[in-house]
């Protein structure tokens, strides 16, 4: 029973770990995910910095959903 519990461990860990990672803005805007946003991604990212996919997920869609004035 111990290993199951590591197993379960471990599985959680890795998740958590790929939530965590981040690239820079010039990985995000060579990955074919952003191939169609390429442009608004590089308006919305600033070099120098790093950021999750989870986040430029959210900064692409607020920006989206922004109202026009």
């Amino acid at each position: 029973m111990a290993s199951k519990k590591n197993s379960v461990t471990e599985k959680d860990t890795a998740t958590k770990g790929q939530a965590r990672r981040t690239f820079s803005r010039a990985q995000m805007l060579a990955s074919g995910r952003y191939r169609d946003r390429q442009d608004l991604v590089s308006a919305l990212l600033q070099d120098g910095r790093a950021y999750g996919i989870e986040e430029v997920d959210k900064l692409v869609e607020e920006f989206l959903k922004g109202k026009v004035n």
